[in-house]
């Protein structure tokens, strides 16, 4: 009967607050990808009914295997690269920054963290695309539940305290030393705005549910036919992720309507989900030194960006909605274009965003791999 009831919450919670706060003052503060994360941790922390981790672990690496298709069919490459040029450096020196402190940090704690190049691939992936990236890096590189577990609680914990920053004082200082933003012109706007339509209908649910069937399927017959086996899941990840890039570019598929709302509700299922693994008790008596590295990666990677954003002359504006797209992905943006009251940067921060949960995965996998050479 938990079982069920387990089921019923992780499938209908992303339903029940997307339609309370979806569209009102109030997602501000309280966006339904907030209460899916905070519906799951409640659940796992305040021991309502026993929480089946295999269940949910099952439900997280369903939906994100699904997610990173819906997300990035809508995503129209070719005019991300020709929007704001800003966007675009501020994107990419995040990235470099991030790259440059996972791989800092992993020679720094490799002796009181096990497996460091592990950890510090699956960070890479999480701040270049947010939490999902960690997800599909961690069942590529077989990390095991319990270091999944405590990094993921370790993430929701330090990069709360960054949201919370984001969301209060942080427009306000990063104005002392960051110039400020200057409207971009509304065709800009409109070409990335092109790529991500809203109304849509049981046809097109259908036609993406079975592309997305089939690009799984085939990622994971390709696997078997080059492995024998499916251990080695970073093939799956990264060919699901280079055959929904490249499908990106057929116009049926990158104009097909609800894509991109499809992938959203899978990362809502994946938040519950995730979130009913997030167990602070076990964080607090097993994972102090992963807090810490957790901690010093993130603060690492969002100074040196800011600091960067500073010496090419990034405007604050841009700075923070690429920042929200690295660490968070495309889920938060407008949240936090609401709070610095900048609507013309939401449509291309979330483009943004669904690059980076495409780039994360190779980044991640990238960087661990060098580091795991480098360390052994």
């Amino acid at each position: 009967m938990a079982a069920v009831i387990q089921i019923v919450i992780i499938v209908l919670a992303p339903l029940l607050w997307t339609k309370l706060l979806s569209g009102r003052k109030i997602e501000a503060v309280l966006s339904p990808i907030v209460m899916a994360y905070l519906t799951g941790i409640l659940l796992a922390n305040l021991d309502i009914f026993p929480i089946d981790t295999e269940l949910s672990t099952t439900f997280s690496h369903a939906a994100i295997l699904f997610a990173i298709p819906l997300l990035i069919y809508s995503t129209d490459f070719r005019k991300w690269i020709k929007s704001t040029k800003g966007i675009l450096l501020s994107f990419a020196l995040i990235i470099l920054a991030g790259l440059a402190s996972t791989t800092i940090n992993a020679f720094l704690f490799k002796d009181t963290i096990a497996n460091s190049w592990m950890v510090s691939g699956m960070l890479a992936g999480v701040y270049s695309g947010g939490t999902p990236n960690m997800q599909a890096i961690g069942i590529a590189l077989n990390a095991g539940e319990e270091i999944y577990i405590l990094l993921n609680a370790a993430d929701i914990f330090c990069s709360g305290i960054y949201l919370l920053v984001l969301t209060s004082f942080a427009h306000a200082l990063l104005g002392r030393f960051l110039p400020s933003f200057k409207k971009v012109e509304k065709s800009t706007i409109t070409k990335i705005e092109d790529s991500i339509q809203n109304d849509f209908g049981i046809k097109e649910i259908g036609q993406a549910f079975f592309l997305t069937l089939v690009i799984v399927g085939v990622a994971v017959g390709i696997t078997l036919l080059l492995t024998g086996a499916l251990e080695n899941s970073s093939i799956i990840i990264l060919l699901i992720t280079t055959f929904s890039i490249g499908i990106s570019f057929v116009p049926w598929v990158n104009k097909l309507n609800g894509t991109f709302e499809m992938g959203e509700y899978a990362l809502l299922i994946f938040c519950v989900a995730i979130g009913m693994l997030t167990d602070f008790g076990a964080l607090l008596d097993q994972g102090g030194s992963i807090i810490y590295f957790t901690g010093s990666v993130l603060a690492m990677t969002i100074v040196l960006h800011y600091l960067l954003c500073w010496l090419f002359k990034i405007d604050r504006d841009t700075a923070m909605i690429t920042s929200t797209a690295a660490v968070y992905g495309p889920v938060f943006i407008g949240q936090i274009a609401s709070t610095i009251k900048n609507r013309d940067l939401v449509l291309p921060g979330i483009a943004t965003g669904l690059v980076g949960i495409a780039l994360g995965n190779y980044m991640g996998l990238a960087i661990a791999y060098l580091l795991k050479y480098f360390m052994s």
